[in-house]
């Protein structure tokens, strides 16, 4: 691995955020103007600076930096300047120097402080250095090799079926990202794609059975309530079927022509089949033949 292949300033202060955010679950990156500080992570109260010099590392701008911080209103405990090769005893000497009458403690991050943090997250290894071997598990991923659990041919799911759970997916990776306070990564999409397929055991998301559709609405549901504040999935689908259940009976509603009805709403006979979208209609049109159409929903 080497740092150096990343090629552009951007795309090294990319990795940086992406690999501190990993590390340090209160990071927080800052854009431009940024007063010399790339990032900040409250715990530890130490600020970082990237740098990815297109030639040799330059004494300016790391004395520049330095003094910029250390003018700053609120100082941190130390100062992480980042660049892709070990510094020289030369380049820690130039930091030390402008720190020494503060309270500041200053370091300088290579290749090796690097690689140690990527050994420890090797979804941001992937990401930014994928090898030869990452890119076949990447394509086996993609659905190459059949499973047992996929359909056969003209009994798998429809061609929107399929993108909605491929929407399903990012909304899942985005949330772990937000959760992380970041922005996604590939590895975020890939290892939710990769628990979807070992759940059903598909080589590949459009391969589900057609008959697995509710149950794979029902498994991002879970998932995605899971990870929000609130109240749960299951919570939510007892209320709805418990809300149902008892306007139904106020309608007059039961046997044959219940089922007749729910049938005719959302194509299924059973609550328990349904999604909450599904629940949520079935509710809100009970509701409406109870004379509360403005009502709101559970």
């Amino acid at each position: 691995m080497n740092i150096l292949e990343l090629r552009t300033g951007a795309r090294f202060e990319e990795f940086c955020k992406a690999l501190l955010h990993e590390e340090f679950p209160r990071f927080q990156a800052f854009s431009a103007p940024d007063a010399a500080v790339d990032g900040y992570e409250a715990d530890s109260e130490t600020a970082f600076q990237f740098n990815f010099p297109e030639g040799s590392p330059r004494k300016d701008k790391f004395v520049n930096d330095t003094r910029k911080v250390l003018i700053s209103c609120q100082l941190p405990k130390k100062l992480v300047f980042i660049t892709p090769k070990d510094p020289t005893r030369t380049q820690k000497t130039w930091v030390e120097q402008e720190v020494r009458e503060s309270t500041v403690e200053a370091e300088i991050w290579g290749q090796t402080k690097l690689g140690s943090l990527l050994r420890k997250h090797p979804a941001v290894r992937s990401e930014f250095f994928p090898t030869e071997i990452s890119k076949v598990m990447r394509r086996l991923a993609k659905g190459e090799k059949p499973r047992s659990g996929d359909a056969e041919d003209g009994q798998e799911i429809s061609a929107e079926e399929g993108e909605e759970i491929q929407q399903l997916i990012m909304k899942l990776a985005e949330a772990t990202a937000l959760r992380r306070r970041r922005k996604p990564i590939s590895a975020d999409y890939s290892r939710e794609q990769i628990e979807f397929k070992n759940h059903f055991n598909v080589s590949k998301y459009t391969k589900l059975k057609k008959e697995e559709m509710g149950n794979a609405r029902r498994y991002f549901e879970q998932k995605l309530y899971a990870r929000r504040a609130g109240e749960s999935i299951e919570q939510k689908r007892r209320r709805y079927i418990g809300g149902i259940k008892a306007i139904a009976k106020t309608l007059d509603l039961s046997g044959p022509r219940y089922q007749e009805e729910l049938r005719l709403l959302t194509g299924l006979s059973s609550l328990t089949e349904m999604d909450m979208k599904q629940l949520k209609k079935v509710f809100e049109e009970f509701r409406r033949r109870q004379g509360f159409a403005d009502a709101q929903t559970l």
